[in-house]
C-alpha cells in the first residue's frame, strides 16, 4: 500500500513540476530560450525528490569500484573433507548436499577458518551506506587468509520505504565473492590415491 501511495505522490509531483516549469517559462520572451528553459526545468524539478539517491548512486558506485577485489594473503590446501573426490567444492555443489551432510561439512569448514565481520556506517555521502568488512583467518595459525568489503544501502529518503532502492543497487559484492572459500582453501589431492 505504501508503494502505491508513493507512486501516486510521485506522479502528482511530476505533473506539478511540468506545470511549474510552464509557469516559470512564461516570463521568458525568446522562443528558443523559452523552450530550453522548459526542457531544463521540467526534468530538473521532477527529479528533485530523488536527488539524494541520484547523487548517492554515483558515490556508491565509486565505493563499489574500490571494493571490487578480494585480497588473498595466503591459502590452506584441504582434501576431501570439503571437496568431492573429483575436486568439486562440497558447500556449493549441485545437487545440494542433504541438510545433515551440509551442516557437518559446514562445521568442518568453520573448524578450519574463522571469520571476523566489522559493520560500520560510512559517513559523508548523500545516502546512508553500510560497510561490512570481512576478514578470514586460519584457526590453527591465526594467519590472515583473505579480506574483502561489501557495501550496502537502502537508498535515498524516498526509497527507504521500498524493499529495494529505486535507482541505486542495494549492495555490491566483490567480483569473485562466490569463490572466496575455494580460493583460500584449494583442493589438495590425496597423494596416496591412484
Amino acid at each position: 500500500m505504501y508503494e502505491i501511495l508513493v507512486l501516486l505522490v510521485l506522479l502528482a509531483w511530476v505533473v506539478f513540476s511540468i506545470w511549474l516549469a510552464a509557469r516559470i517559462t512564461r516570463v521568458v520572451r525568446l522562443g528558443v530560450l523559452k523552450a530550453l528553459t522548459f526542457l531544463v526545468l521540467a526534468p530538473g524539478l521532477s527529479a528533485l525528490p530523488l536527488a539524494d539517491e541520484i547523487i548517492g548512486k554515483f558515490q556508491f558506485d565509486r565505493l563499489c569500484e574500490e571494493a571490487k577485489d578480494v585480497k588473498i594473503f595466503a591459502t590452506k590446501p584441504v582434501g576431501e573433507e570439503l571437496y568431492s573426490s573429483d575436486g568439486r567444492w562440497r558447500l556449493g555443489s549441485v545437487p545440494r548436499l542433504p541438510f545433515q551432510e551440509f551442516n557437518r561439512t559446514r562445521a568442518i569448514y568453520e573448524a578450519i577458518v574463522r571469520s571476523e565481520l566489522t559493520q560500520t556506517q560510512v559517513s559523508g555521502y548523500a545516502i546512508p551506506i553500510t560497510l561490512v568488512e570481512t576478514r578470514i583467518f586460519d584457526r590453527e595459525t591465526e594467519q590472515l587468509l583473505t579480506s574483502y568489503r561489501i557495501f550496502g544501502t537502502r537508498g535515498g529518503w524516498l526509497s527507504r520505504g521500498f524493499e529495494k532502492p529505486a535507482i541505486v543497487r542495494d549492495q555490491c559484492l566483490p567480483q569473485s565473492f562466490g569463490t572466496v572459500s575455494q580460493r583460500i582453501l584449494p583442493f589438495r589431492k590425496n597423494e596416496g590415491a591412484k
